[in-house]
């Protein structure tokens, strides 16, 4: 299950614009945030603590990066742009010269606008379960277009770490039919994520879930909420 958790943090943490101190997806180097991470899924409830940690830029490729280093020592490469912050991708500490996809996925746009929408595609990563009629873990990976939109801009949302004012509100939806194969066959899957992010501090809140239309493996959903922010 912990693997999980990383692999699970490690792409929705990608999915959001200035060098300011009032950005939405402040980059500086020192900042650290600690979360924690509820995950469920047919296999019951699963709860774990998330750190990051800004680590600062550096040029790779010719291109100046932003790092962020996770709990279990995975580093996120960010670029910014005049479209506004994008996740280049991720590596491990042994990888000297990482090598990032030509897919690259847009945070937040520049300017941030309310109702500005772009495209994305997520792939599930809780729809899983262990047990009958399985004999080993059965889990559905399905490619799922979304169509991203920020729908407010003044939203006040209450975390463990405090409550926030004039924090920006991103939904994100989409779906896709795929086949499954054994005991669910081709079915329906839907993914909607809520992202919350609050001025100067960044992502505070995530609520995920993903769907399908079998009763054999019919959801899972995640939720991230902020627990302490470390300015220093």
């Amino acid at each position: 299950m912990q693997n999980l958790f990383l692999v699970v943090l490690t792409s929705l943490f990608c999915i959001s614009c200035t060098k300011n101190d009032n950005s939405y997806f402040p980059l500086q180097n020192g900042l650290k945030w600690h979360y924690s991470v509820s995950l469920t899924t047919r296999d019951g409830l699963e709860k774990q603590k998330y750190i990051l940690h800004n680590k600062g830029s550096s040029s790779i490729n010719g291109e100046l990066v932003y790092v962020r280093k996770s709990l279990d020592g995975t580093n996120l490469h960010y670029s910014i742009t005049n479209e506004g912050i994008y996740y280049l991708g991720s590596s491990s500490n042994m990888l000297i010269n990482p090598k990032f996809s030509s897919n690259q996925s847009l945070i937040i746009p520049n300017p941030i606008a309310l109702n500005k929408k772009w495209e994305q595609v997520t792939t599930t990563k809780l729809l899983k379960k262990t047990g009958p009629p399985q004999r080993t873990e059965f889990k559905i990976i399905a490619e799922v277009p979304l169509e991203i939109e920020i729908v407010s801009l003044d939203e006040t949302v209450s975390v463990p770490a405090g409550k926030y004012d004039k924090c920006i509100k991103i939904v994100m939806t989409g779906s896709s039919y795929k086949d499954a194969g054994n005991y669910v066959g081709l079915t329906l899957v839907s993914v909607e994520q809520t992202n919350w992010y609050a001025p100067g501090i960044g992502l505070i809140k995530t609520e995920r879930i993903e769907k399908t239309k079998s009763d054999a493996l019919d959801k899972g959903t995640l939720s991230i909420e902020l627990t302490r922010f470390d300015s220093k």
